[in-house]
């Protein structure tokens, strides 16, 4: 009776403690944060990013499959069309389609340097004609601006741009320099010949140490995805790894009438089997935790309860992360057979199958590892490991600087009172060649994004809504009016 009364009471004790935590578990004060209004020419940007749209800078794996006299009619498009921003900045092609600017400014603070990407991803064949509009029209109409690339994300590089001439004409000149860097072929994920990778590699042979970066990753989005009211504004911190790997099985092939046990299509089917039922353990890392302690706050008491304590509360939380496929690739690295291939005939016996499987790798999770993750699940030594392609997990760039203050500053100026969070990003930008340069690197696309946003991204019928514009292109000139001011 003594041990059970004494269990109770540590389990009273445990929910006392976890309770208070709760309590206490609450948003910090936004400071020091005043709305402010940005004079931005709305519709000239709205005009430039449907002009953009239609020049179908398109890349694909294969170089020789790309039309690169998009890209230098798009290169001259901006050329043209940011006059202000060609006098007075020089620029560099770099990587032969690449493009990079430099605004010389009058220190010698570090320099900022602002990411976006010219190319755009294809249409899946045989979708063209379920767009409402042509993926590549550039429509306008009341609402939206539609085509490929008017989320991912040629209204980042014209928001980028729009801003740039916009201080030019002000007058404004900035106290550190500042690089524009316009990559080529940033959908290629890792890709060799990359173009923003040739610019950071570039800057570091002329000694340039970069203060910070930002690029596309996060956005503004509904806090419903989190139970929280209002918007919430997320920026990337460090983004997961990448690759894709080919297990192929080669045998004597045959005919088909007279088959063997076991073929090779047979062993590859049954690896992807065994892959699928031994998936990479779920983690708790850091840049998740720091998402769930500055997100919780804002939940309702049963979710702040959970996550006010997670130093008991993890494996429940991992697990529930798990059950969806947005979170479950938060928390661990991820398995998705993509490709297969086998016979050219229905009556032959393939001599080579193979089946592809892209991992997107978290961190602390090297892609060697994944390597031997297959070897060990499928346990067969005839199987062929080939990585097509590769990147390792970035590093994860620091919370407690000036400049990811500045970042939540300027979301909060431009937006309003919102939460601001760091989280992972699950897919694939730019930003990391910049890593041997810099670690401030916060990933941000300033707009407003729904659900439905985010479904045309590389889908089809993107679009975007012609306000969102506005604000996108007024957080470019308020964050580089107050770091290079």
């Amino acid at each position: 009776m003594i041990i059970l009364y004494a269990i109770l009471g540590l389990i009273v004790l445990l929910l006392a403690v976890m309770t208070v935590r709760a309590l206490r578990f609450k948003p910090e004060p936004i400071q020091n944060t005043e709305p402010i209004k940005v004079s931005v020419d709305t519709e000239a940007a709205i005009k430039h990013l449907s002009e953009a749209i239609q020049f179908k800078t398109i890349s694909r794996p294969d170089p020789n499959d790309v039309e690169w006299e998009e890209f230098d009619k798009f290169a001259e498009y901006l050329k043209v069309t940011y006059p202000t921003v060609t006098e007075k900045l020089t620029r560099e092609v770099v990587a032969d389609h690449s493009l990079l600017y430099h605004w010389k400014g009058t220190g010698d603070d570090k320099p900022l340097a602002l990411l976006s990407h010219m190319d755009v991803v294809p249409v899946m064949p045989g979708t063209e004609d379920d767009w409402d509009h042509d993926a590549f029209s550039g429509h306008v109409d009341d609402t939206y601006i539609w085509g490929r690339g008017t989320v991912d994300m040629k209204n980042q590089l014209i928001a980028v741009m729009e801003a740039i001439e916009t201080l030019l004409k002000e007058g404004f000149t900035p106290s550190r320099d500042i690089y524009l860097c316009f990559g080529h072929n940033e959908e290629v994920v890792g890709s060799t010949g990359g173009g923003a990778q040739a610019i950071a590699e570039l800057l570091k042979s002329r000694g340039v140490e970069l203060g910070c970066v930002l690029d596309e990753g996060g956005a503004i989005h509904p806090g419903s995805m989190f139970n929280i009211d209002g918007n919430i504004g997320v920026v990337g911190i460090g983004e997961k790894g990448y690759a894709d790997i080919k297990m192929t099985v080669k045998t004597t092939g045959g005919h088909a009438s007279q088959p063997p046990r076991n073929s090779g299509l047979v062993q590859v089917c049954d690896a992807v089997c065994k892959l699928e039922k031994n998936l990479f353990k779920p983690r708790m890392t850091r840049t998740i935790r720091d998402m769930l302690e500055t997100l919780g706050p804002h939940m309702g008491f049963g979710m702040r309860l959970m996550l006010a304590n997670l130093w008991i509360t993890s494996p429940l939380i991992k697990m529930v992360f798990t059950k969806k496929t947005t979170t479950n690739a938060m928390v661990r690295t991820t398995t998705a057979p993509t490709m297969a291939e086998g016979s050219p005939a229905g009556n032959v016996l393939p001599q080579t199958a193979n089946v592809s499987v892209n991992y997107r790798v978290l961190q602390g999770e090297p892609i060697e590892d994944v390597m031997d993750h297959i070897r060990k699940v499928t346990k067969n030594d005839k199987i062929e490991l080939e990585l097509l392609r590769g990147k390792e997990p970035s590093g994860i760039s620091p919370l407690k600087t000036p400049e990811f203050d500045l970042v939540k500053k300027t979301i909060q100026q431009i937006y309003g009172a919102i939460p601001v969070s760091p989280y992972l990003m699950l897919g694939g930008t730019d930003s990391c060649f910049f890593e041997i340069i810099t670690d401030k690197i916060y990933c941000i696309m300033p707009f407003e994004l729904s659900n439905e946003d985010l479904k045309g991204m590389h889908g089809t019928n993107e679009k975007i809504q012609k306000h969102k514009m506005e604000k996108g292109v007024a957080f470019f000139i308020t964050f580089v009016k107050g770091y290079c001011g």
